[in-house]
């Protein structure tokens, strides 16, 4: 295991994983986007440590990604 690797959270793999499962390549950049930038968001703006702000950008990354294939 990388440093890097070692260094994700619970929730960055598991959204590393559900985005990695996607077949459409443009939807894949968005999704992983959209979950850095949320867990920034509520690092940073909600005040969050940064494992809780990726659970909380992970909830939002799944329920996206539900709308996204139905």
């Amino acid at each position: 295991m990388s440093a890097r690797e070692a260094a994700q959270s619970r929730w960055s793999r598991q959204a590393a994983a559900l985005i990695a499962g996607l077949r459409d390549e443009s939807l894949r950049d968005d999704l992983r986007l959209r979950f850095e930038e949320r867990a920034a968001i509520c690092e940073l703006d909600g005040q969050l440590p940064r494992a809780e702000a990726e659970r909380v950008a992970y909830e939002s990354l799944l329920a996206a990604a539900r709308r996204a294939s139905t």
